[in-house]
């Protein structure tokens, strides 16, 4: 061969090999340019609302953004066991403290509006500190004052989107109070699971059957039961919700249900749907710069 005359071929080849590698390395970039995801994450007065207009029995109350508003709301109760709750969205807020040195973001058995009045006071306009926020806390705009509730027993149950099921499955428990998993560990066989056709919806039937099976002491409280979790379940279907996490489920001492907690999580693609939900969104309690990158982002092409 004529060291004069190029190798046309073994260029070609390398050439070949580095768009081949270059393609990879871009491709490999783009991939990892995703734009991060906001889950909507209600405090929890906005998720007991939400299950209070599907018929779901929730804890009596109110929520105040002032203290002189908290103190009606108290008034208004008549009661002499109140709960305040601080709304922030983080765990471990009874056992958090306030920038301004007021202990605990839960405060139970509070006896008269006065006290109600006081707490908010130190709870309102400050920063909860726990675990969970870090150092720098969560600011606390609104209180939740509630009547405290008489619970005779304590159960589970939640509705959720299951792929092996391939569709929504009720799982729920006689055991409550305590997270799903600590149940399962402890006991698997405590854990009900009861998939449900999601063409026809939960059926009175299902109902009965997954209350029957909580262990209610009476066929009045297991009717009543089973009343809440078709009202459970109208609200998963209707607020396109991927998850409604209700624990405790009470059965109260005076022979009635209550929803005590709950935890929902939402569909951000049915955003367009509910409007009214996804604009509950509190972004006081979200990173700022989350916040601005979402107003930027582009719309995701399930949403248009």
């Amino acid at each position: 061969m004529n060291i004069l005359t190029p190798n046309l071929s073994g260029w070609q080849t390398m050439l070949t090999k580095s768009s081949a590698a270059l393609a990879r390395m871009a491709a490999s970039r783009i991939a990892l340019r995703t734009v991060p995801s906001r889950a909507l994450n209600l405090h929890e007065y906005q998720s007991a609302n939400i299950l209070r207009s599907h018929g779901v029995n929730t804890p009596k109350g109110d929520v105040a953004k002032t203290p002189e508003e908290a103190f009606k709301i108290a008034q208004a109760l008549g009661s002499t066991n109140m709960v305040i709750k601080a709304q922030v969205l983080a765990g471990g807020r009874g056992l958090g403290h306030f920038d301004n040195g007021f202990k605990g973001g839960v405060h139970v058995g509070v006896k008269t509006a006065e006290e109600i009045r006081d707490m908010a006071s130190k709870m309102i306009g400050a920063k909860l500190i726990t675990k969970q926020t870090g150092a720098a806390g969560r600011i606390c705009n609104t209180v939740a004052i509630v009547d405290a509730v008489q619970a005779k027993d304590e159960k589970y149950v939640a509705v959720l989107m299951d792929r092996s099921f391939g569709g929504p499955v009720v799982v729920a428990s006689a055991q409550g109070g305590v997270t799903i998993e600590d149940i399962a560990a402890k006991n698997p066989d405590a854990i009900i699971k009861h998939p449900i056709d999601i063409s026809k919806g939960m059926t009175a039937d299902d109902a009965a059957l997954i209350a029957t099976k909580m262990k209610f002491s009476s066929q009045k409280v297991t009717d009543i039961a089973a009343k809440n979790l078709l009202a459970i379940y109208d609200t998963f279907a209707k607020s396109d919700c991927t998850m409604v996490e209700v624990n405790p489920f009470c059965e109260t001492v005076d022979g009635d249900i209550c929803s005590v907690d709950a935890k929902i999580g939402f569909d951000d693609n049915a955003e367009f749907r509910q409007k009214a939900i996804h604009e509950q969104r509190d972004t006081s309690q979200e990173d700022p710069l989350d916040v601005e990158a979402a107003k930027s982002a582009p719309p995701s092409p399930l949403k248009s």
